[in-house]
């Protein structure tokens, strides 16, 4: 059984939101109708540039000829999404999985967190906030701090169980004072609703492409942790481009939920970004 701790802090974010109006109206003189023209031409061309704005943010993408097969061809920064024998996502063979609970122990110093969320296309990348006079939520692994930087999420889940997949997957990025990785990856399915989460899933359903908001809610992340779960632990990679290696994944085998609704939020934005499984070569899944 892994350990738990919390703390509880209170941190009122305020948040922007973007309105765009426009209007054009018709009259029968020729100068009118030419603005009248000019007016359709100009919405013509912003809506344009807005399509082309969004699809430009990332040089990568989940599909077509940007998609997770090309990533490694679209500049040298990202070939070893081609060449890497450590690459992730991977499927866990549950069977096949070596017990080693020394390796699998994981101590939380979790407190409520404040994020920012961002959108780029099909990604997001919610970054925590500090507070002041309140510790940064971390975890200790084999004697060493990681601090929690970000939250990524993909539907369906990027890692696979025995080859099935997840309607959603929170993956927990840390970084340890020397610059080491560990990402903590939880899977969701459909069930009750995820009060640990704040209001992060509607947040990203009225996210605008390549803005970032301020969350209103705190998440409450040790709620975010399943309770009594066994964790799978292996040598991998980020999951989006440049898929660098170096990264320690620890993936928990029971699910959270979310409702029905809170899902359909993150699908709105977030629909089909996940990088299909990457061979394990000869790599050793470990387990608790």
């Amino acid at each position: 059984m892994i350990k738990k701790s919390i703390s509880v802090s209170l941190l009122a974010v305020a948040t922007s939101s973007l309105l765009v109006l426009g209007a054009c109206g018709t009259t029968d003189s020729s100068s009118s109708d030419k603005k009248t023209d000019d007016t359709k031409t100009t919405q013509t061309t912003k809506e344009t540039t807005t399509k082309t704005d969004e699809k430009a943010l990332l040089d990568w993408s989940y599909s077509g000829s940007t998609g997770p097969s090309d990533w490694g061809s679209i500049k040298p920064a990202y070939k070893i999404s081609d060449t890497g024998k450590k690459q992730s996502p991977i499927n866990i063979e549950t069977k096949d999985a070596k017990v080693d609970k020394a390796k699998v122990t994981l101590g939380y110093k979790y407190q409520p967190t404040m994020f920012k969320v961002t959108r780029k296309d099909k990604t997001v990348q919610a970054v925590a906030q500090a507070a002041k006079g309140r510790a940064d939520s971390k975890v200790t692994i084999a004697n060493k701090d990681y601090t929690l930087k970000e939250i990524n999420i993909h539907t369906p889940s990027e890692h696979q169980l025995d080859g099935k997949d997840y309607a959603a997957e929170l993956q927990l990025k840390h970084v340890s004072a020397d610059n080491k990785t560990a990402i903590i990856s939880v899977f969701v399915k459909q069930g009750d609703k995820n009060q640990a989460i704040g209001d992060m899933t509607s947040v990203i359903a009225k996210s605008e492409n390549g803005s970032t908001t301020a969350m209103k809610q705190a998440v409450s992340t040790l709620g975010l942790i399943p309770e009594d779960s066994t964790v799978f632990t292996y040598d991998g990679s980020l999951t989006t481009p440049a898929t660098t290696e170096g990264v320690t994944w620890y993936v928990y085998e029971k699910p959270i939920t979310m409702s029905k609704e809170q899902l359909s939020d993150l699908t709105k934005q977030l629909s089909d970004n996940n990088r299909p499984v990457q061979k394990l070569n000869d790599r050793q899944v470990t387990s608790n």
